[in-house]
């Protein structure tokens, strides 16, 4: 008996299943998009205002009188989704916070979501400071006509500036100022009464009575500076303190 070849049966192609697939896939982003935008989120806004009236506050206590104060904090990226915090986040000073125009402000959660953020804060402070009027050179001491008043932005100066010209009529310039320069107390030194070389009084105690006698100065000193002089007549070296008046205490 002859049977004829047939060919093969090829089992027949599953079904792809993608609608279901899909509706499982969309259903689960939904879900999950629902979840997240029923969380509540802390306001960006709200958190900058907390960091700017912390750095304000801050920068008051150091202002000068009549200072004009100005603080904006920086923008938050918006990808940056806090959780809503139960009571108003508190302000903080990270540890080793420095004043000056740009100071960092912490904000934190600690009653339901906890959570720590640091805010960039840009600070203003306009005051009037002193400056040089007229150039004036290293050892110069400075006079009324030296000095006068103008409006800087002092948060971004490194400290030790003045509000008053009589913080510095009769001090000496420590190097060269440009006019119109700030005038800080780093830039100042008391004025020299004594001189090295110069003929100085001494005045040394015994037993109750002042004895005065003359020396010559080894080195330059400004009032409440020690001295060392050579006496005049013994010629042995004392070393005493310069009073306001360019005397020498002995034994001081």
């Amino acid at each position: 008996m002859i049977h004829a070849n047939r060919p093969a049966r090829r089992p027949a192609p599953r079904a792809r299943r993608t609608g279901p697939l899909w509706l499982g896939l969309g259903l689960g982003l939904l879900l999950g998009g629902g979840a997240a935008a029923t969380t509540p989120l802390s306001d960006h806004q709200q958190l900058r205002d907390l960091a700017t009236a912390h750095a304000l506050e801050q920068a008051q206590r150091s202002a000068p009188d009549g200072a004009r104060l100005r603080a904006e904090a920086a923008r938050l990226d918006p990808r940056l989704r806090l959780p809503a915090c139960a009571v108003s986040p508190e302000t903080f000073d990270p540890p080793g916070r420095r004043g000056g125009a740009n100071v960092s402000v912490g904000v934190r959660c600690l009653s339901g979501a906890e959570w720590t953020l640091y805010i960039p804060v840009r600070v203003e402070m306009r005051a009037e400071v002193l400056v040089l009027g007229n150039a004036a050179g290293r050892g110069e001491t400075l006079r009324a006509e030296h000095l006068r008043l103008e409006e800087h932005d002092v948060a971004q100066l490194n400290g030790g500036w003045m509000t008053s010209p009589e913080e510095a009529v009769g001090m000496m310039l420590r190097r060269p100022l440009r006019p119109g320069q700030v005038i800080t107390r780093e830039a100042l030194e008391p004025p020299r009464l004594v001189r090295r070389g110069q003929r100085v009084a001494v005045i040394a105690g015994v037993g109750g009575i002042a004895v005065r006698s003359e020396g010559e100065a080894l080195s330059d000193a400004a009032a409440g500076e020690r001295v060392r002089v050579r006496n005049l007549r013994s010629r042995q070296i004392i070393e005493g303190l310069v009073d306001d008046r360019g005397q020498v205490l002995a034994g001081r």
